[in-house]
């Protein structure tokens, strides 16, 4: 093989005998390659650092620098650590050569050197260095593919879509015979997301891995990507689409959020005959880290979330489970003759987190009709030991009403006590037709809006539902006494509410003077603590209120 067919580099002949040295390099000048010289270590380093050497051809015992510490250095360096080196040796260096081959050197030939054989040893190194190169040249070619794939390959949001999207192009790109994406769930075990084998194909969601699986997985996912035999993969132990895929060889790679390691990305290859099995780990190993690296940037975020979801989710389950809530009442009273005419039914949670915010939670991690219904049946049940015939508002968003709940129909229907259904969602509602349909269903039950005066949603729910109820939001009763623009809104409120056919009710009265000033601008019902704060059913409930005495101080805890 020429210096020409290995790609034009030539070979360098380092000696400091001017006549071996020039002997050398004839020969293989003669043999066809392009051959540069060097008198000594140092010189032969600069011209090493200068251009592309194909080979070295070393003596071993030149003055300064010796052969063997010009191998260390030129092994020491990335760009000629695999840069054949052939050493010349006296007959008397053979402490010298066992100390060169340990260097890093690949062969040696006795001095006085027989051209034939250098010749023929150059070529055999070269041939080798020529087909690691092809070998090269050919991962480089795949691993160029790859990044091609991957720029190419839309990455979803969804971890589901996401994790699919990733096994499906590493199934064909790869020509892996297994691949999945697993996620970490809330309690720490993996949870297939996606998987791919040549029996099964590629398939979205999967097996939860066994706790004991999990934990060990996690801890290597931990230490960085990592390549080892299937004999000592234990996600094989719990995974159906992993033990049928026949595998010897399979890495993993992490994948983050952050700090935060939210999944993880395997893949496992068969047996390849005549691929060289360093080779083989190599390519896997990277496919496993360009694409893992890809989900973490795509989708870990939302991983992340959904993992953070899982979580928010069991805990609330666990609420609902355990009962950790119960209903209290507040009066609404006539202000004319502070009788009770109803009661509004809230819910309150042991952990003391405010309803709105629990209810807020709950409806992201679509637990929110759950927690509706719940709350609504202990409200019901607890309802029957009020006093009097009374009304009961219940609190219930359109969105449960259009849900047409069979138990919640149940509840409504079988309730001896009139209700009134208050709406609590505060954006405009798409179709009114469906909730006034929805509505009818229920049978004799009426309506109220809630917030009326806050914002445009509330009154387009008065104009457009009729309800027999709207609440005078909070905002506007507060200091009502001494301020006349929010007098002349409430009284504005007033006569809306009497030419639409509804009761107004004033929410958070607290002091005998708002109170008085409802009273003259003829706001026929109130709640708030003057009248009493929202108390459980054990605590009792009276059927009169006498607003001095009951009268509270502060704005902490209002419904």
């Amino acid at each position: 093989m020429t210096s020409q067919e290995q790609g034009g580099a030539p070979l360098l002949v380092v000696d400091d005998d001017d006549g071996s040295r020039g002997l050398v390099a004839l020969a293989l000048r003669r043999a066809g390659f392009d051959v540069a010289e060097a008198a000594d270590g140092e010189a032969a380093l600069t011209i090493v650092r200068s251009q592309t050497i194909g080979l070295l051809v070393l003596d071993m015992g030149m003055p300064g620098m010796s052969g063997t510490d010009v191998v260390r250095a030129l092994r020491a360096r990335s760009e000629t650590a695999t840069l054949p080196i052939l050493l010349m040796t006296g007959s008397g260096d053979q402490d010298s050569v066992i100390e060169g081959l340990g260097a890093g050197a690949d062969d040696f030939v006795p001095k006085p050197v027989r051209l034939d054989e250098l010749i023929a040893r150059v070529n055999a190194h070269l041939r080798k260095q020529t087909a690691w190169s092809n070998v090269v040249q050919d991962e480089l070619r795949i691993r160029a593919n790859v990044v091609t794939a991957l720029g190419n390959l839309t990455i979803s949001s969804d971890p589901e879509e996401a994790a699919e999207a990733v096994v499906t192009e590493l199934a064909k790109g790869l020509d892996s015979d297994y691949v999945a994406v697993l996620q970490v769930g809330a309690n720490g075990q993996l949870q297939e997301l996606a998987t791919y084998n040549r029996t099964l194909g590629v398939e979205r969601g999967g097996h939860a891995l066994a706790p004991s699986v999990s934990q060990r997985v996690l801890a290597r996912a931990r230490e960085g990507p990592w390549v080892q035999d299937v004999d000592a993969f234990e996600i094989g132990e719990t995974t159906a689409s992993f033990a049928s895929a026949a595998l010897d060889l399979a890495t993993g790679a992490p994948i983050y959020s952050g700090d935060e390691l939210v999944g993880i990305l395997t893949i496992g290859i068969a047996r390849e005959a005549g691929r060289s099995p360093l080779l083989r780990r190599a390519r896997l190993l990277a496919a496993a880290i360009d694409y893992a690296s890809v989900l973490s940037a795509m989708a870990g975020p939302a991983f992340a979330d959904r993992r953070e979801g899982a979580a928010t989710r069991a805990r609330l389950r666990d609420i609902l489970t355990a009962h950790e809530f119960h209903p209290v009442f507040q009066p609404i009273v006539d202000l004319t003759t502070l009788s009770i005419v109803g009661f509004e039914a809230l819910t309150r949670f042991a952990d003391g987190v405010r309803p709105d915010v629990r209810f807020a939670e709950a409806e992201v991690v679509g637990l929110g009709p759950d927690f509706e219904l719940a709350a609504i049946r202990r409200a019901l049940e607890d309802a029957v030991h009020l006093p009097g015939d009374a009304f009961l508002s219940i609190n219930v968003s359109p969105g449960f009403i259009l849900g047409g709940d069979r138990h919640f129909s149940e509840l409504i229907r079988a309730s001896t006590r009139p209700l009134v259904l208050e709406l609590t969602e505060h954006v405009p509602i798409d179709d009114y037709g469906l909730v006034r349909r929805a509505l009818a269903k229920l049978g004799n039950v009426e309506i109220a809006v809630d917030d009326a005066g806050a914002g445009y949603a509330s009154l387009r729910h008065i104009l457009e539902l009729r309800p027999a109820f709207a609440k005078l939001d909070i905002s506007l009763v507060r200091g009502i006494d001494d301020d006349e623009l929010r007098q002349a809104i409430a009284a504005g409120f007033g006569y809306f509410a009497l030419r639409t056919g509804c009761r107004l009710v004033a929410e958070g009265v607290e002091t005998e003077e708002e109170a008085a000033a409802l009273r003259r601008l003829g706001i026929e019902l109130a709640q708030g603590y003057l009248f009493g704060r929202p108390l459980p059913i054990d605590a009792g409930a009276p059927d009169m209120v006498r607003p001095a005495a009951s009268m509270q101080d502060g704005a902490t805890g209002r419904a």
